[in-house]
């Protein structure tokens, strides 16, 4: 019975009120970086990024309700293409390579979910 009591208390922390993503929201010539908060339908950061051989590089991050991702192969990237890269966490979107670090949200979501198999596991208390 503790048990089972104790595994709702951690699935009512862990299932607490849900907040809205942050990401970066800017168009640069360079790696912009400006925190904002999305709109609740916004479940990914997106990151296009386009060659342009006259006017510079361009990079565009912003929320968006659905990313589909676009990446171009290195030394295949000729003028006008564009890369568009899509995450999930937290200002994800903070760098330009394709590899977001782990959010917070992510690692709580790992830490809950082990503590929830070591209780299962583990004998009766």
């Amino acid at each position: 019975m503790k048990t089972v009591l104790l595994l709702f208390v951690v699935l009512a922390v862990a299932t607490g009120p849900a907040r809205a993503l942050q990401c970066h929201v800017c168009v640069s010539t360079s790696n912009c970086k400006q925190p904002q908060t999305c709109p609740a339908s916004s479940r990914y950061c997106r990151t296009m990024m386009t060659v342009e051989s006259l006017s510079g590089n361009l990079v565009r991050k912003e929320c968006a309700d659905y990313c589909v991702p676009n990446h171009a192969q290195q030394g295949q990237v000729s003028s006008g293409s564009a890369t568009t890269m899509c995450c999930q966490g937290d200002l994800c979107n903070t760098s330009l390579s394709g590899a977001p670090a782990l959010s917070r949200a992510a690692t709580l979501g790992l830490a809950l979910a082990l503590g929830l198999l070591a209780l299962v596991l583990a004998p009766s208390l």
